[in-house]
């Protein structure tokens, strides 16, 4: 038996190609323990000589925890691993190793967690990244049989969704100050009951609407046309609501109107519009040279046509419960307020202020509440509406 295990081992080392040499017959007699030792010799001596060429990383598993995700590196032997640190990213360097295939496609899976990276490098190392921005730390664990590299990934808390915007309305009561605006025949002047009837849609749009609202004037001051388009654009309103009363030469005439920009319905609106903007306007005048021909004033148009028409729809039936109103219907004309502003707006005749009977309303607290109770649901319905809203909530920028 010695002998034959010396004759074995001298071939051996004689001739790495042993299986050119035929055993002498004794060598069949060696027993089954020896043989399987020779065997796991040969493995080990084989695993050796993986390790020493380099380590594989086989396999990538995930999994998520209650407090934080375990990636983990299954590997044909122990790395050394290089940690550098810095302050956006954590990198860890495994040497002389690299990726299957399969660890590949499982590092760009979309199901792989997030803040972590793992990618084969040049000079056969592979970095595993971890993104320090969205981690509170880390945790490293080295695990045998088989072979592992476990990260615990400890993450930031996710921060807090950002608040819807809030619809913004710019309510613009005209006239003011120095100017008083259409005066009845009982000495009511537009100025103050518009204030008036502005202030109450206010408090109802924020208090059950839960939106920002904006005056250009709050108390009896004179503001010009151009100081209340620039009020508007700062305070990035979506939506502008001119409040006015209106008068007539004929103090039989009553009525509610709304308009919209455009070129004048009818000569009527065209004069509604010269005394707003308190300047004369002909008809013969081109109020389209206002109208810049893009696709954002298309729209601005689009919705301010949906929303004075919502007005009509909502706020007449709503008066017609208690008043006797006529209704005027929608209009269009060359306002200023309207033109400049680039968000979509109206302007409300609420009422002829030199019919008496209209002048006596305007001038009652309950008839105020109704026209802001009306105009408030239209709003309501323009920005809440289940199918196609007719207005809609842009994000603010830096405004107040």
């Amino acid at each position: 038996m010695k002998f034959c295990l010396k004759l074995k081992h001298r071939i051996h080392r004689r001739r790495p190609a042993c299986c050119q040499y035929r055993l002498p017959p004794c060598a069949s007699r060696i027993p089954a323990t020896l043989a399987r030792a020779a065997v796991i010799f040969i493995v080990t001596v084989t695993a050796g000589t993986a390790a020493a060429g380099g380590v594989t990383v086989n396999t990538i598993r995930h999994h998520q925890h209650d407090t934080h995700t375990r990636v983990v590196l299954v590997m044909t032997g122990q790395a050394t691993v290089t940690t550098t640190k810095g302050r956006a990213a954590t990198t860890l360097a495994l040497a002389d190793s690299a990726l299957s295939p399969r660890a590949q496609r499982q590092s760009r899976s979309e199901k792989f967690p997030r803040a972590i990276s793992v990618s084969p490098q040049r000079g056969r190392t592979v970095t595993v990244t971890l993104d320090m921005n969205a981690l509170r730390k880390y945790k490293l664990l080295t695990l045998t049989n088989p072979d592992r590299l476990v990260v615990d990934l400890y993450y930031l808390p996710s921060p807090a969704p950002p608040p819807p915007p809030q619809f913004r309305v710019v309510i613009d009561p005209g006239h003011g100050g120095k100017d008083p605006g259409a005066v009845g025949r009982n000495g009511t002047k537009e100025k103050t009951v518009v204030l008036q009837v502005a202030k109450m849609l206010r408090d109802v749009i924020q208090k059950r609407l839960k939106a920002r609202v904006f005056l250009t004037r709050s108390r009896d001051t004179f503001l010009n046309l151009k100081k209340r388009v620039r009020f508007a654009e700062k305070n990035e309103a979506d939506l502008f609501i001119s409040i006015h009363a209106n008068s007539h030469s004929m103090r039989s005439i009553r009525g509610v109107e709304i308009y919209y920009f455009g070129k004048a319905s009818d000569p009527r609106s065209l004069a509604v519009a010269a005394r707003e903007n308190g300047m004369p306007l002909k008809d013969d005048d081109p109020p389209w040279q206002y109208i810049i021909a893009d696709k954002l004033h298309d729209q601005k148009i689009e919705a301010s046509r949906n929303f004075a028409w919502t007005i009509r729809e909502t706020l007449i039936p709503a008066l017609r419960k208690n008043y006797a109103v006529k209704d005027h219907g929608v209009k269009t004309a060359p306002f200023h307020v309207l033109r400049s502003t680039s968000m979509p707006g109206i302007l409300a005749e609420i009422g002829f202020i030199s019919n008496p009977a209209e002048e006596k309303h305007l001038r009652n607290t309950t008839f105020q509440k109704k026209l802001a109770e009306g105009i408030y649901q239209s709003i309501r319905r323009c920005t809440q509406s289940s199918e196609a809203p007719c207005l809609q909530v842009t994000e603010a920028g830096n405004g107040p």
